[in-house]
């Protein structure tokens, strides 16, 4: 399985307030670069061990980012290719640091990672598929230590597999979602007495599914509010969105197919937040706009200049820091950084190149 979905990762680090683009280069080494007035920034980071995340036996891997001490720590989380999972920390205002998730290990090189907070957002929670293809997850809290956990599922998740997260129930549930082996959609959600429950929103619909195992997901919330929406694109190459309803979930195939699978996805918003955007490149190369109407339909379309492209290549998205500026992050080329794309009210340019 590609670990495409999870090879670029965005967030903006605080003091002062700059977005960053985090990415993993053909020699398997992280590299960051920061939004610097109009242009950006290299950031060098600490590298350990030489050349930690790409051999000729693993993926070069994948990333993601969240925050701890209450919003001042930025962290970047990867899996070496000793199955470590690595944390790039700032401090404060301090330079980045390198550090390793203590027992957080034997985890397959490259695996895909996705963040969530528990608890009032004090409690960040680290998710991976494991060896064996049980979730695992680890909860950091904002004195530093480290718990790990592994959930139970009925069938495995692939090696690696690409995993999201999203949150129910009014943005207080935090729910995690993979594709098993089986190409089943499973979620995994936190309970009141902080123990986990698993289902399945595909097993429930009397529709059939044929959802590539394992492959990348996005999360979003249709008008800004809405009940929270996981989208994937299947092996026939539709863009599907299961959506969390009052009784249950629903499914829904959006317009347009000839999209690559497995692809990956990312989601964004515009109109100050309220109208939700999924990006995909299509297998014709070009970069494609799904936005969620106010009729509750969805539209498509081609971003400018948005051709040439990888099929199913990685993406992110991401908004400069102080502006209404959506960026969405495309890694064209696995030797070259990243390209981007930019979006304000309503007009796309670029692209333009880190």
């Amino acid at each position: 399985m590609s670990r495409v979905g999870g090879q670029l990762a965005t967030a903006v680090r605080h003091a002062p307030d700059r977005l960053h683009i985090f990415y993993i280069d053909a020699d398997g080494v992280l590299r960051c670069a920061a939004q610097n007035g109009s242009g950006w920034a290299r950031v060098g980071l600490p590298q350990a061990d030489g050349l930690p995340f790409g051999t000729d036996l693993h993926p070069a891997g994948a990333l993601t980012t969240a925050y701890q001490s209450r919003g001042s720590q930025l962290d970047v989380f990867a899996v070496d290719r000793d199955g470590m999972l690595r944390i790039y920390l700032t401090p404060g205002e301090r330079a980045w640091q390198a550090d390793v998730v203590p027992e957080a290990i034997g985890i397959p090189p490259g695996a895909c990672l996705a963040t969530g907070y528990q608890s009032g957002g004090t409690v960040l929670d680290v998710f991976v598929a494991g060896r064996t293809g049980e979730p695992l997850v680890f909860q950091g809290t904002d004195d530093g230590r480290w718990r790990g956990h592994r959930i139970v599922l009925d069938t495995p998740l692939p090696h690696g597999a690409n995993m999201v997260t999203g949150y129910q129930n009014g943005g207080a549930q935090l729910s995690v979602f993979a594709i098993d082996r089986e190409g089943e959609l499973q979620a995994v959600t936190e309970t009141a007495d902080g123990e986990w429950q698993v289902e399945s929103p595909t097993a429930r619909l009397a529709q059939s599914f044929e959802l590539p195992p394992g492959a990348p997901l996005a999360t979003g919330y249709p008008g800004g509010e809405g009940g929270l929406t996981v989208f994937t694109v299947d092996a026939n190459g539709r863009l599907r969105a299961f959506r969390r309803e009052r009784f249950g979930w629903d499914a829904q195939i959006l317009p347009g197919g000839g999209l690559h699978s497995p692809g990956a996805l990312a989601t964004g918003y515009q109109n100050g937040g309220q109208q939700l955007l999924v990006f995909v490149v299509d297998a014709d190369g070009r970069l494609r706009q799904y936005a969620h109407e106010r009729d509750g339909g969805w539209s498509v379309g081609i971003v400018p200049n948005g051709v040439g492209l990888p099929p199913g290549a990685a993406l992110a998205t991401g908004y400069r820091a102080r502006a209404n500026l959506l960026d969405v992050f495309v890694l064209a080329e696995f030797a070259a950084p990243p390209i981007y794309y930019t979006v304000q009210d309503g007009g796309w340019t670029g692209p333009y190149r880190i």
